[in-house]
């Protein structure tokens, strides 16, 4: 209960910062522009960190931070020994990608790239952890954001789907290259028997023939 509440506080800090960001910045262009990220452009570096708090309206705004807010809950719940470099991977990573794969001349705000990675990270590295449980919720999540997928392709106008790709890209990557240091905690423990073979049950000794 305590790790559960402790993830949920952190999750609602992290998402409630964009909040209040929209909500005493107000949306106007000036601040979208002076924390949005705009690739190729060195003069507008800190819009790899800064971007996630930019929006462009309330609805991008608030169909984001739910997300958000999950997504920072369940790295946090379930992979606490790695969850502050997961998380600070994905918020600077997405950024970094985006700045060499976006293309150039375009802005780029809202936190929907470090979305896409958290759901990117969690589905990947569930499947890897050698958990029932993570596997679970690793299946649905995919079941449920499958959808999501096509926000990496380029078919809806004004939507950053390069972000969306980086946030893909650099949380995949991340499940793989983390893999060893959160299987140590979160891969179920094996009986004694597996270790042990003397203590294993032999379901046919009973047929054995007496001497």
């Amino acid at each position: 209960m305590q790790s559960l509440i402790k993830s949920a506080l952190v999750a609602l800090l992290i998402a409630a910062l964009p909040v209040v960001a929209y909500y005493l910045i107000l949306p106007n262009f000036p601040f979208a522009y002076s924390c949005g990220l705009i690739p190729g452009d060195f003069v507008h570096l800190q819009g790899i960190p800064l971007m996630p708090f930019a929006h462009a309206n309330q609805q991008h705004l608030w169909g984001n931070t739910y997300q958000l807010f999950l997504g920072v809950f369940l790295v946090f719940l379930h992979f606490k020994n790695v969850s502050k470099y997961i998380f600070l991977i994905q918020w600077l990573g997405t950024g970094v990608i985006l700045f060499f794969i976006g293309k150039a001349g375009t802005l780029h705000i809202g936190s929907s790239g470090v979305v896409y990675g958290l759901f990117g990270f969690l589905i990947f590295a569930g499947f890897q952890a050698g958990n029932r449980r993570l596997r679970l919720l690793s299946f649905m999540l995919l079941m449920y954001y499958g959808g999501m997928l096509w926000g990496v392709f380029p078919w809806q106008e004004k939507v950053s789907w390069e972000g969306h790709l980086a946030g893909l890209l650099v949380g995949t990557v991340t499940a793989v290259l983390l893999r060893k240091r959160y299987r140590m905690f979160t891969r179920d423990s094996k009986p004694v028997w597996f270790y042990d073979s003397s203590n294993r049950e032999d379901p046919y000794r009973q047929f054995d023939k007496q001497n």
